[in-house]
């Protein structure tokens, strides 16, 4: 595969992976190629691939004579993404617990984002508190060093992403950074019981924050890169 392709195709993959997180990418939205060759000065190839990645991914719906659409998961599909979560995140925790309890591990950057998390909830920067709430769990998953649990985890946090746009609750609390702190404190207390209990609970209260009686409609934007 051509370096310079693939580099510039996995481009596109970030700053689709980006524009979900920041909620400016909604479920069901229509894509345009030209918009995005036009917008970041790609080629049609590169645009394509990238594309390909997404929906290999899951986050992107191809159907034909249809066009790209955002994946907008259905309540079974929710579930099983929670499902994978909940396997992956505990072999998460369970990783970084060892790793602290060996003296090799920093979790000041995570102390300092939950801070963050914390200031902008009560702001009204909702899409920088989205994003920060989707980047905990990457950053965590990053501190296995371990690149399969990486992959594996990242698409699932874009697509949580959107299901919450999906069936969010206005009466309930998405993904809450003071759960977010419990972890932290569950994995320094170098105890695997706890740390993978406090992530079950606060991926089960994820689901359970949503209302799955709500449904949308297909949107279909010109351009929402500007």
């Amino acid at each position: 595969m051509n370096t310079e392709l693939n580099k510039n195709s996995d481009h596109i993959v970030d700053i689709v992976f980006e524009a979900i997180l920041k909620n400016r990418l909604k479920p069901g939205v229509k894509l345009s190629e030209i918009a995005l060759q036009e917008e970041f000065g790609y080629s049609r190839s590169v645009v394509r691939q990238g594309f390909d990645k997404l929906v290999d991914s899951g986050l992107l719906q191809h159907k034909k004579n249809q066009g790209v659409r955002v994946a907008c998961p259905s309540k079974e599909e929710t579930i099983q993404i929670y499902e994978a979560r909940r396997g992956i995140e505990n072999a998460v925790m369970m990783i970084l617990v060892e790793k602290h309890k060996s003296q090799n591990l920093d979790l000041s950057a995570i102390d300092d984002l939950i801070t963050e998390e914390k200031r902008l909830h009560n702001t009204a920067h909702n899409d920088e508190h989205t994003k920060l709430s989707c980047d905990f769990h990457l950053n965590l998953a990053e501190l296995c060093d371990n690149k399969y649990i990486v992959d594996s985890l990242k698409p699932l946090i874009p697509l949580s992403t959107l299901a919450a746009s999906v069936y969010s609750n206005p009466e309930s609390t998405f993904c809450s950074f003071a759960e977010h702190h419990d972890l932290v404190q569950a994995i320094k207390s170098n105890d695997f019981l706890r740390a993978t209990e406090s992530i079950n609970i606060h991926l089960n209260n994820c689901v359970h924050a949503l209302d799955f009686s709500k449904s949308i409609k297909n949107r279909s934007y010109s351009h929402i890169f500007s």
